[in-house]
């Protein structure tokens, strides 16, 4: 009898422990068992499980997310929504949002870059928007780990595929290679709408007496517990998760958009949902919360593709190209009309009822009922927060301590040659950037110009039409070494892309990716990393209107015996969108003539810490990078943008990751027409430093600029009015040359020989 009693106990301490199989901690499951007034079940568990989970409550990060700005004078819709809106002008609204799809791209890169790319454009059309751009910004291991040229492959690949078969063109974005990712891949994707103004759908609309409709694909087994799998660190040797990752079809989700987009134009519509990460249990459970109701949902009337899946199941699954809707009753026959003629599911799956809860039926009959305040206000957790131990040993940089290379040719070289600076033209030739015609600056450049036909008018009659301009960016070995720095770095540096092109930054979408908040050394590192955002977005005028968190971006492994946990550096990235009234005044970072003047707008600090340089050259990057003049950034980039769209400069770039050589050369051979160069001849007067400090320092707030070689006389009265108005210096470094690049003899190198190693890396790494 005694054996039997322990069985019993074994099978009681497992019911009890079940709740770590979701994802949930034993104080989670108390409070869902306080909640719901009894021990909660399979079902029940799972429901909040996803709902609880991180990639869904954002219960570690709300707290600081709270903090960022998100109000601002072109801002009409904020975060909460499926995605934010901004004013463009003439009844015209953009739409725009980013998200990580981290977790499924390391598992199955080709699905999990896919779907990611998919799952955006969804909440962007869900709002009433048509796509019209993405961007990507994706992080790999070290370029000499084995495994990356796959992951690289299989990622762009995936990226391609969907948004090349959607019809909407990628832009832009970035490819960051670093060993801290060499277990976490990274791929946040983008996607930006256009929109009328009285044509945006919000999913808070729905309203009692509504009917609940599921439209698009079948339901199956693909992606269940995908939300709760991203909430969670892997396990490199137990990882069983390719079931989580979901299975995309862009031809289907082409169908999905023209019948939500037509169902729209006609009023048929009332509220609606994309059925993203946990399925149909988010889009109901939210929709019910943001519209203040509840909904009966009966589980049977569920379009399934897998027969005889159970309602946990049919609750997380995560099966692409589906979207939940309420319409007004006497519409239904109409809307069913449309997507039968795209070949689509339209099913009536429930009603909006007015009390606050779920209840769900199965087999005609009432099976559960959930309160939505108790699933959808999850916890919100103020999580223990310790300054890293490892920083106690970044100190500023001090170049004593390093020999000036003998030879600086031989580290420019080494420089311009690192995948992180390399064109990465082999990457985003793979995505269809021409799509639409509207694309005016392609990828490669500072930031993607994409024109909308207007119909507008310069002030000298001139027809001309307006743009908008797209970056992503974001530095994670910076908010290693400073996350306050990082952060803000990542908006500064989007933003100084932005205005590059003459473009007015407007409002940015961020994408925070962190190892686990359950390490106070990380929580530190996130919230001195949305600090350094607020303060750079405040001072910028570009609130923050949309985003995601993706938490757990770290690995357990075996080494040597030992279990060590392999986590991603803190990144920050950051989405821009900017403005420009006439898109022909757009400029680009390449020169133009040989004969036109090199200036250095702005001012150069010389500091290497952190650097790139630093890295290759000396083999130790951990020092402190500089702080950032706000305020001088906000002065610096507006004379820039009244100089060039003035039509006072020919081209502009910043200087960032390489430094000014970096600069000069990628300015050199960009240009699609010839393969130019610089002599650059110098007093060091520019700045009090090595000549290695000026080549390669990183964290510079200055951009290289071209002016033509005929300008003169008034020209340049009128340019230097602009430059004391904004209190920024302009010096001329040198000329603009063919074929060779020179620094004062320091530097003295061939620019083609330069321009075939540059275009070559990327290929050489793709398999």
């Amino acid at each position: 009898m005694r054996k039997d009693k322990n069985k019993d106990k074994d099978k009681d301490k497992d019911k009890d422990e079940n709740y770590k199989l979701f994802g949930l901690s034993a104080g989670e499951y108390k409070n869902i068992s306080k909640l719901i007034g009894h021990v909660p079940d399979d079902f029940e568990l799972g429901i909040f499980s996803a709902m609880w989970s991180e990639h869904c409550s954002y219960k570690s990060s709300k707290i600081y997310l709270k903090t960022l700005p998100t109000e601002g004078e072109k801002v009409l819709i904020g975060p909460g929504e499926n995605a934010g809106a901004v004013d463009f002008g003439n009844g015209d609204v953009l739409v725009f949002k980013m998200e990580s799809h981290n977790h499924p791209s390391f598992i199955e890169p080709f699905e999990g870059s896919a779907t990611g790319v998919g799952g955006i454009m969804r909440d962007i059309f869900t709002m009433g928007a048509r796509p019209v751009a993405n961007l990507n910004s994706l992080r790999f291991g070290s370029f000499s780990e084995p495994r990356t040229p796959y992951y690289l492959s299989e990622v762009v690949k995936g990226v391609g595929f969907y948004g090349n078969c959607m019809g909407v063109p990628t832009v832009g974005g970035e490819v960051v290679f670093d060993g801290c990712y060499n277990d976490n891949i990274l791929v946040n994707a983008f996607t930006i709408g256009i929109a009328k103004k009285d044509g945006i759908f919000l999913s808070s609309k729905c309203e009692v007496g509504n009917i609940v409709v599921y439209v698009g694909s079948s339901t199956g087994m693909d992606g269940i517990h995908g939300a709760t799998m991203a909430s969670e660190e892997f396990d490199l040797k137990k990882n069983k998760r390719r079931s989580t990752v979901q299975v995309g079809d862009p031809f289907t989700e082409k169908l999905l958009l023209e019948a939500c987009l037509e169902s729209m134009n006609k009023k048929l519509i009332v509220s609606i949902q994309d059925m993203g990460a946990a399925g149909l249990t988010s889009s109901s459970f939210e929709m019910a919360d943001k519209s203040g109701h509840g909904m009966l949902i009966d589980l049977d009337t569920i379009p399934l593709r897998t027969p005889g899946m159970t309602p946990i199941e049919i609750m997380l699954s995560e099966s692409q190209e589906r979207m939940l809707l309420a319409c007004d009753g006497k519409n239904f026959a109409r809307l069913a009309d449309v997507f039968d003629k795209w070949g689509l599911n339209c099913v009536k799956v429930g009603e909006v009822i007015e009390e606050k809860a779920i209840k769900f039926y199965r087999n005609s009959k009432f099976y559960k009922s959930l309160g939505v305040d108790a699933v959808v206000n999850g916890p919100v957790y103020d999580r223990p927060k310790v300054k890293p131990g490892y920083l106690k040993k970044i100190f500023s940089v001090n170049m004593r301590g390093y020999k000036i290379p003998a030879n600086l040719n031989n580290a420019a070289k080494k420089i311009i040659a690192h995948p992180n600076i390399a064109s990465k033209r082999p990457v985003f030739t793979q995505y269809d950037y021409t799509i639409g015609t509207s694309t005016v600056v392609p990828p490669g450049f500072s930031a993607a110009v994409v024109r909308v036909k207007s119909g507008g008018k310069t002030k000298t009659g001139r027809k001309c039409d307006k743009g908008f301009l797209l970056d992503v960016n974001g530095n994670s070995k910076y908010t290693y070494l400073n996350p306050y720095i990082g952060g803000a770095l990542a908006v500064v540096e989007s933003a100084r892309n932005i205005s590059a092109c003459g473009g007015t930054p407007v409002a940015v979408t961020d994408c925070l990716n962190f190892a686990s908040p359950e390490d106070p050394e990380i929580m530190w590192q996130f919230s001195e990393a949305v600090k350094g955002i607020k303060d750079a977005a405040k001072k910028l005028g570009t609130p923050v209107i949309s985003g995601n968190v993706s938490f757990y971006n770290e690995t357990s492994k075996k080494e040597a015996g030992k279990t060590v946990i392999s986590k991603i550096y803190p990144t920050p990235v950051i989405g821009m969108v900017g403005f420009i009234d006439d898109v022909s005044r757009a400029a680009t970072p390449y020169f133009k003539d040989a004969g036109d003047g090199i200036y250095l707008l702005g001012r150069l600090k010389g500091d290497l810490g952190g650097s790139l340089y630093m890295e290759c050259i000396n083999k130790d990057s951990y020092q402190k990078p500089a702080d950032i003049d706000l305020d001088y950034e906000v002065w610096l980039q507006n004379c820039l943008r009244s100089l060039i769209l003035g039509g006072y400069i020919k081209s502009a770039a910043d200087i960032s990751e390489g430094g000014i050589f970096t600069a000069l050369a990628e300015s050199s051979i960009t240009n699609p027409g010839e393969t130019l160069g610089f002599d650059i001849g110098l007093n060091w007067d520019v700045m009090d430093a090595r000549p290695d400090e000026f080549l390669f320092s990183e964290f510079e707030q200055a951009f290289v600029v071209t002016v033509g070689k005929g300008a003169g006389g008034r020209r340049e009265a009128e340019m230097d009015k602009i430059l004391i108005e904004h209190k920024v210096h302009m010096k001329k470094l040198g000329e603009v040359k063919k074929g060779i690049m020179k620094i004062n003899g320091i530097i003295n190198l061939k620019s083609d020989k330069i321009k075939e190693e540059y275009y070559s890396v990327i290929k050489n790494i793709l398999i």
